[in-house]
């Protein structure tokens, strides 16, 4: 399935380019290939965007840019933007005041006569045409609370979501209640007032700092001791009240474990992947000379001193669980229960990663427990049930659906092994997001999950007395309480819950360093 775009769009400065600045802004651009190349694998470069015209009018640059699959052409106009921003306000105390989106046309390619069966199609956010096997989307006077808000990439997913109908994932062939069924929900007693977006208030106010890689963040002392205090109410009112242990789980995991999981089936493009590093410490010392002398890292060079990749950064937290279990024999009559919060968990969200809420580094408390399916589905209901008690409790408006992705099925399209699954694989609690206005949006910050003999199977995994072995894992995903909180409490300590206030005491102040934070 080949996808084209063809973007019109212009980045606003906070005033009128002279001559030299709008040289500066002609360098960037002359030189835009190494930025929209960033991440491209090789041999895909002709389809990274590509800028075919550009012109200045008054504060404002218009360009056109065109893209194949990779570094797409609203990508690529958002990725000038901090290059610009650093030259021109480094020289000429210009800023970069927004990015928009006049005019977009993105075309989808399908085999055959595929593209016949959306005849009539309505896609949100934009227009779309059939036109032979050719799915025409056109949006228009797009502004950067849409782009934030990921309409473009959402519009592309649903269409080919609705393209691969014929072959529902297995969620859907499974799931005895409709994925986004609302289950249950709650109504805060408050009036909500804050309507910011966390993560523009949080940079701001200097709670967080980007780090370099993507999806990731430093968490300064304001927003660490929100995470910490988080942490300890779902562990005392939620996890040990339930009768879970505590245990350090290992988060480098090595491949035959995910081959197992068939994590490698559903999900492959989601992971890290680690390469351990030849021990020939001559060959790295040519390795460091050269890095030394071109004041570069030789990436090339490096490759070849990396092994094969044998280990993937922890993706689900809950792997170690199951090898743990791996060829045992068990007493469902005495069910296990264990936790883990002793480290981050890993995903490669791509472009997906935006904002707190999106990061490919994230924290969580993680539940797992194996034992007879009536039990484990009983302690499925417990691990949700206690969360929206302690939401309900901080007066957290929030919902609960039935999930449409549960970790271990999403992406497959098929179970070949007479794998026994429940009739609700997943359910997700999701905190209100007062800042999104067009639509009612939640952040997911539980995830509540039962796998029926998924693993049980995978690692061969019995009871005594051949009875039925179940497991199930719920997620709290501390990260995105700490969004959700912060989206419904705002960043004035006095304004927060006594619970949190009574477990932060008095709130850390944030570094003040000579740049930073920005001052208005």
């Amino acid at each position: 399935m080949k996808t084209n775009f063809d973007l019109e769009g212009k980045i606003i400065f906070s005033r009128e380019l002279n001559e030299e600045a709008i040289k500066a802004v002609k360098e960037v651009l002359k030189n835009s290939d190494k930025i929209f190349l960033k991440g491209v694998p090789k041999g895909k470069e002709d389809e990274a965007s590509k800028i075919k015209s550009y012109e200045f009018e008054g504060n404002t640059l218009k360009l056109r840019i065109v893209s194949g699959t990779y570094t797409r052409a609203h990508e690529g106009l958002n990725r000038l933007r901090k290059p610009l921003a650093e030259k021109l306000g480094r020289n000429f105390r210009i800023g970069v005041r927004g990015v928009e989106i006049d005019n977009y046309i993105i075309t989808i390619e399908t085999d055959g006569d595929k593209a016949k069966k959306l005849e009539g199609i309505k896609v949100p956010e934009c227009e779309a045409k059939i036109e032979g096997n050719k799915i025409i989307l056109t949006f228009r006077n797009i502004g950067e609370s849409e782009l934030k808000r990921n309409i473009i990439d959402r519009a592309i997913k649903f269409v080919k979501t609705e393209l691969e109908k014929e072959e529902e994932d297995l969620t859907f062939k499974v799931c005895k209640i409709p994925p986004g069924t609302i289950v249950s929900e709650y109504k805060a007693r408050r009036k909500i007032t804050f309507n910011k977006d966390p993560t523009d208030v949080a940079e701001k106010l200097g709670w967080v700092k980007k780090f370099p890689g993507r999806g990731q963040w430093f968490y300064t002392p304001p927003i660490t001791a929100l995470f910490r205090a988080l942490e300890e109410l779902i562990v005392e009112e939620v996890v040990k009240k339930i009768g879970f242990q505590e245990c350090l789980f290992p988060k480098l995991i090595p491949l035959e474990v995910m081959y197992k999981m068939r994590y490698l089936e559903g999900l492959p493009e989601g992971m890290y992947y680690v390469s351990p590093p030849k021990r020939e410490p001559e060959l790295f010392k040519e390795f460091v000379n050269e890095m030394m002398i071109k004041k570069e890292i030789p990436i090339e060079k490096l490759k070849n001193l990396l092994r094969d990749p044998g280990y993937v950064l922890a993706p689900a937290q809950c792997e170690p669980f199951y090898q743990f279990f791996e060829g045992e024999v068990i007493d469902v009559d005495k069910p296990i229960m264990f936790f883990d919060k002793s480290g981050w968990t890993y995903r490669w969200e791509g472009g997906g990663a935006r904002g707190l809420d999106r990061v490919n580094e994230f924290l969580r408390v993680e539940c797992v427990w194996i034992g007879s399916p009536e039990f484990v589905e009983e302690t499925r209901d417990k691990t949700l049930k206690y969360a929206e008690k302690l939401a309900e409790k901080l007066d957290l408006e929030y919902w609960v659906e039935v999930g449409d992705d549960p970790f271990y099925l999403e992406g497959r399209k098929k179970e070949d092994r007479g794998i026994e699954f429940p009739d609700v694989p997943k359910y997700e609690m999701r905190l209100w997001l007062p800042h999104i206005k067009d639509e009612r949006k939640g952040v997911a910050v539980t995830s509540a999950n039962v796998h029926g003999t998924h693993f049980v199977e995978g690692f061969r995994i019995k009871d005594y007395k051949g009875r039925k072995v179940w497991t199930g894992c719920t997620g709290y995903g501390i990260t995105r309480w700490v969004v959700g909180y912060l989206a419904q409490y705002g960043f004035d300590f006095d304004d927060w819950h006594p619970l949190i206030k009574d477990k932060i005491k008095k709130l850390p102040e944030v570094p003040q360093l000579i740049t930073w934070p920005k001052k208005d």
